[in-house]
Order: C-alpha cells, then sequence, then structure tokens
C-alpha cells in the first residue's frame, strides 16, 4: 500500500470505532513504523516495505483501542527537547510548558529548585538544562515515576545536579535546606470528572497524577501548607491548576500568611493556568 491509501484506511477507522484517535496520530505512528518520525516528511505516493506496514497496523489497533500514541512511540517533546513517556507517569501536557516558560522567567538566578510531583521529570530535566549552574530536588509518591524521571535526567545528562527523592509531596524533605524556587504540576481533578475522560486519559495516565479529592484540590492545599517552610523568603512557588478552579485557589491563598499571590497566567486557551506566588 501506499502512504496515501494507509492514512485514508486509518481514518475511516477513527470514524467506525469512534475512537478519540486523530489522523495526527496515525501520522506520527507511520512516521515512526518506518523508521525517520518525520510526520510531515511523509510522501503521499510512496509504497510502504511490508515490514512498516505491518508495524503500523499494530501500533494504531492499539491507539484506536486507547493507548497514547506517546506510549507507543516511547517519547514527547517537551519545551524542545524529547523525553522517554510511558504509563508510569502522566504524558507531558502543552500547558505545563507555561509553568517551566513562567518559571524561568520569575527566577533566573535561581540555583536551589524543588520539583513537587515529577512525574518522568520533565520540570526538573527542563530547568537543569535551561540552567546549567543550577541543582534540583524532584519528589514524587511514585517510585517508578521517579525511575521514569531518572531515565530522563541519564538521556539528558544531568544526573550529578539532580536529586530525586521517594516521598509524599514534602514529608521526605528536611527543612534545614531551603530552596530558592518551587514548582510542581500536581493532580487537579476532582474524583467526579473520571467518567468524563477519554479513555486514553483515563485508562492510561496513573490515576494518582490526575485525580486530588472531591474537589480537585487536596494535592494544592497540602502544598500551600508545607511548601512555604522550604523556600527562603521572597522565592516564587509556581503551579499548574484546572479549568475554573482560579476563584477557590485564591481564596485558599488568601487564608495562608506564607504567600503572596503575584498572578495567575493564562493558556493559550485564555484559562487561568499557571499560579505563581511569593513567599513572604
Amino acid at each position: 500500500m501506499i502512504v496515501r491509501d494507509v492514512l485514508d484506511a486509518a481514518a475511516r477507522s477513527i470514524r467506525k470505532r469512534a475512537a478519540d484517535a486523530t489522523p495526527w496520530d496515525a501520522r506520527l505512528l507511520l512516521a515512526h513504523s518506518i523508521g525517520h518520525g518525520r510526520p510531515l516528511a511523509l510522501e503521499p505516493r510512496e509504497e510502504l516495505p511490508v515490514e512498516a506496514e505491518s508495524r503500523f497496523e499494530a501500533l494504531w489497533e492499539k491507539r484506536l483501542a486507547g493507548r497514547p500514541v506517546q506510549h507507543l512511540v516511547g517519547e514527547w517533546d517537551f519545551f524542545g527537547r524529547p523525553f522517554s513517556i510511558d504509563g508510569r507517569a502522566l504524558v507531558p501536557r502543552s500547558e505545563t510548558e507555561i509553568l517551566i516558560e513562567a518559571a524561568l522567567a520569575e527566577a533566573p538566578e535561581a540555583r536551589r529548585v524543588l520539583d513537587l510531583g515529577t512525574g518522568s521529570g520533565t520540570l526538573a530535566v527542563t530547568w537543569l538544562l535551561e540552567r546549567p549552574d543550577s541543582r534540583a530536588v524532584a519528589v514524587d509518591v511514585s517510585t517508578e515515576a521517579l525511575a521514569l524521571a531518572r531515565t530522563n535526567g541519564s538521556r539528558h545528562s544531568v544526573l550529578p545536579r539532580l536529586g530525586l527523592v521517594a516521598g509524599d509531596w514534602t514529608s521526605a524533605l528536611s527543612s534545614h535546606e531551603l530552596f530558592d524556587l518551587a514548582i510542581s504540576n500536581p493532580p487537579y481533578l476532582a474524583t467526579s470528572e473520571a467518567g468524563a475522560l477519554s479513555t486514553t486519559v483515563r485508562d492510561h495516565d496513573p490515576a494518582v497524577a490526575l485525580f486530588s479529592g472531591s474537589d480537585g484540590l487536596d494535592a494544592i492545599r497540602r502544598l500551600l501548607e508545607e511548601v512555604g517552610t522550604l523556600l527562603v523568603p521572597g522565592a516564587p512557588f509556581l503551579f499548574e491548576i484546572g479549568a475554573g478552579q482560579a476563584p477557590a485557589v485564591e481564596s485558599q491563598v488568601r487564608a495562608h500568611r506564607a504567600w503572596r499571590l503575584d498572578r495567575i497566567i493564562p493558556d493559550l486557551a485564555g484559562i487561568p493556568r499557571v499560579v505563581v506566588l511569593l513567599r513572604t
């Protein structure tokens, strides 16, 4: 078969199966199956090798069944760099790039950085690559996620500057070590939202990285309680929130004398997404 026919057949299968896959997913997986990984370089009239066609068909069936394309190719770009990705941690979202971009602008001189709920390590590793003179401590409750973060730290040659800590938020950290910056992409979905999620997200992202109590704010409440004791005065704390949560988060911040709300940065859709706090 030629490339065009394979992609047309993939598009028809999406409609037939009512899957949440997309034609772009098909292009990504086909480019991966061919071996060059460049979906925009696919030539519509190119005849596919039998082996590549077989690889694509196997991967496409898994995608139609709900497996994330990121898991199928084994990596995903974040802030312009490839990271190893699998079911041990949340798939990186483009919204989270706003968080790291804001952190780099807010604390350009930060040398000691704390990443809480690191998952695959994309935030901590990206920070270390952008700030070669800094060090980071990355915390996660999941040892499996930390193993993936270690893989990414090794992949990008930052392990000597990256401390990996298994713990429930700040519980494993010493209050004697103070940081210049804290960042976090915590879980912020309410448990009641599970039914509205796509199969791709609900069945393949770790639940611990998605859900945070009945209102989605359990993790954020705990972070507001605990993170201040680990920051130097004036240090920023940036974290991601979900759609519609800004008023509730602002109310929570006002209840803590340790914090001053600087601003909430919207994502590309205009949704308030990244909270910027300063340690008083």
